[in-house]
């Protein structure tokens, strides 16, 4: 399947196509004529990819988590393991960005209070 069609098929563009492949998150051959054939199971894939780089989970993660088993019940807790620290660092940074909220409406309420 070329990069065209898994774009079509999972409605994602080329580009982010193009960054996974940069990230080896993708594998494909190399065709005769120089053009990219994914393998079926790669171009199943990027649906979980799209789904974890949307996370903000890093490239080197995400290799990880999908190089580890999902026959093998050490493999899937380690799958939930990497999960689980995605969402500790995503809630990390949304108690930081409300923080900053706060801080700026503080900021702002003092502002009005001085007219």
């Amino acid at each position: 399947m070329t990069l065209q069609e898994a774009s079509r098929r999972y409605h994602i563009c080329p580009e982010k196509l193009k960054l996974y492949e940069e990230n080896e998150l993708l594998e494909h051959r190399t065709m005769a004529d120089g053009s990219y054939d994914y393998t079926e199971e790669s171009v199943r894939r990027v649906g979980l990819i799209h789904d974890l780089m949307r996370t903000g989970m890093k490239p080197e993660t995400i290799k990880k988590y999908l190089s580890l088993k999902t026959d093998d019940p050490s493999g899937r807790n380690e799958r939930v393991r990497l999960l689980q620290k995605q969402r500790f660092e995503l809630m990390t940074q949304l108690h930081d960005k409300q923080s900053a909220l706060d801080t700026l409406d503080d900021l702002i309420r003092e502002e009005k209070q001085r007219k």
